[in-house]
Protein backbone atom coordinates (compact mmCIF):
# COMPACT_ATOMS: atom_id res chain seq x y z
CA UNK A 1 0.00 0.00 0.00
CA UNK A 2 1.08 3.39 -0.74
CA UNK A 3 0.71 6.31 1.72
CA UNK A 4 -2.20 7.58 0.17
CA UNK A 5 -3.70 4.45 0.38
CA UNK A 6 -2.73 4.19 4.03
CA UNK A 7 -4.01 7.69 4.25
CA UNK A 8 -7.33 6.95 2.71
CA UNK A 9 -7.72 3.93 4.89
CA UNK A 10 -7.19 6.04 8.21
CA UNK A 11 -9.94 7.88 7.06
CA UNK A 12 -12.34 6.03 6.10
CA UNK A 13 -11.99 3.86 9.72
CA UNK A 14 -12.06 7.44 11.82
CA UNK A 15 -15.71 8.25 9.23
CA UNK A 16 -16.66 4.27 10.30
CA UNK A 17 -16.29 4.93 14.13
CA UNK A 18 -18.42 8.58 13.11
CA UNK A 19 -20.69 6.52 11.26
CA UNK A 20 -21.22 4.03 13.92
CA UNK A 21 -21.72 6.91 16.55
CA UNK A 22 -24.08 8.43 14.39
CA UNK A 23 -26.22 5.10 14.25
CA UNK A 24 -25.97 4.80 17.52
CA UNK A 25 -27.91 7.96 18.15
CA UNK A 26 -30.10 7.32 15.66
CA UNK A 27 -31.11 4.54 17.34
CA UNK A 28 -31.78 6.24 20.29
CA UNK A 29 -33.56 9.31 18.43
CA UNK A 30 -35.72 6.35 17.06
CA UNK A 31 -36.60 4.97 20.25
CA UNK A 32 -37.52 8.08 21.88
CA UNK A 33 -39.68 9.40 19.00
CA UNK A 34 -41.26 5.76 19.09
CA UNK A 35 -42.13 6.25 22.96
CA UNK A 36 -43.41 9.96 22.16
CA UNK A 37 -45.42 8.96 19.62
CA UNK A 38 -47.53 6.02 21.42
CA UNK A 39 -48.23 8.22 24.79
CA UNK A 40 -50.08 11.27 24.98
CA UNK A 41 -47.01 13.54 24.59
CA UNK A 42 -47.42 16.61 23.19
CA UNK A 43 -47.32 17.09 19.85
CA UNK A 44 -44.14 19.68 19.81
CA UNK A 45 -42.60 16.89 21.88
CA UNK A 46 -42.95 14.71 19.56
CA UNK A 47 -41.94 17.00 16.28
CA UNK A 48 -39.05 17.98 17.96
CA UNK A 49 -38.20 14.07 18.54
CA UNK A 50 -39.28 13.72 14.82
CA UNK A 51 -36.36 16.44 13.92
CA UNK A 52 -33.86 14.99 16.05
CA UNK A 53 -34.40 11.52 14.16
CA UNK A 54 -34.14 13.35 10.92
CA UNK A 55 -31.19 14.93 11.85
CA UNK A 56 -29.43 11.95 12.80
CA UNK A 57 -30.83 9.95 9.90
CA UNK A 58 -29.39 12.78 7.49
CA UNK A 59 -25.82 12.41 9.48
CA UNK A 60 -25.36 8.61 8.58
CA UNK A 61 -26.45 9.70 5.34
CA UNK A 62 -23.86 12.36 4.99
CA UNK A 63 -20.96 10.40 6.57
CA UNK A 64 -22.03 7.26 4.36
CA UNK A 65 -21.89 9.31 1.07
CA UNK A 66 -17.78 10.49 2.68
CA UNK A 67 -16.76 6.54 3.26
CA UNK A 68 -18.21 5.49 -0.24
CA UNK A 69 -16.17 8.71 -2.62
CA UNK A 70 -13.05 7.33 -0.17
CA UNK A 71 -13.36 3.47 -1.11
CA UNK A 72 -13.98 4.94 -4.73
CA UNK A 73 -10.88 6.91 -4.94
CA UNK A 74 -8.63 3.91 -2.69
CA UNK A 75 -9.95 1.57 -5.10
CA UNK A 76 -9.41 3.62 -8.28
CA UNK A 77 -5.26 4.13 -6.37
CA UNK A 78 -5.36 0.40 -6.87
Amino acid sequence: MSSLDLDLDGQINSLELEWRLAYDASIVARADYQQLAATSASLEAQDLARERLERAEARKARIMAKIERLEDNLIGHN
